[in-house]
């Protein structure tokens, strides 16, 4: 290899270590929580227990969903809360999952029946506080119980943006 190649590997590869680096994440939670064969009922709520040790800190927070060929529908309806340690509700969201296209296609990543899919949920989000929180989710569907949905999780990581 001549000394010209060498150079634009060099160049491209310091290129790219330094786009890496321009925003970086480091993971605070990431749970997951299993739902009942049986389906999953509205009054079902799956906590998610996180600290957040930093008030300066800008989180994203990403919901993670688990389902196979079992679930009937399109879409899921989550309600979402964050909750402080004194139980003040300190965000509270109806999201909508789209899970197959028009088609029916499901959108999610997998092989065989089952499939996995994140959505994002809060970017760059502020926890007014620092200390113990707590995310709930439950679905918001019609029809009771759901079934097809295997596990729900929750991903906090920290952004840290180049000044």
């Amino acid at each position: 290899m001549d000394k010209k190649s060498k150079s634009i590997i060099l160049g491209i590869a310091t290129l790219l270590v330094l786009l890496c680096y321009s925003c970086t994440q480091s993971s605070v939670a990431h749970i997951y929580n299993s739902v009942s064969r049986d389906g999953w009922n509205r009054d079902s709520l799956l906590n998610y227990n996180i600290q957040i040790d930093s008030l300066s800190q800008e989180c994203n927070i990403d919901i993670e969903l688990t389902y196979n060929n079992n679930y009937p529908y399109s879409n899921l309806y989550l309600l979402v809360s964050v909750i402080d340690s004194v139980a003040n509700i300190v965000s509270s969201d109806t999201l909508q999952l789209l899970l197959a296209d028009e088609y029916g296609e499901w959108k999610g990543n997998g092989w065989g029946t089952t499939y996995q899919q994140r959505e994002e949920y809060k970017r760059d989000f502020k926890f007014p506080s620092s200390g113990k929180y707590n995310i709930t989710i439950t679905q918001g569907m019609r029809g009771e119980p759901i079934k097809g949905i295997e596990r729900v999780g929750v991903k906090v990581d920290k952004v840290e943006k180049e000044r």
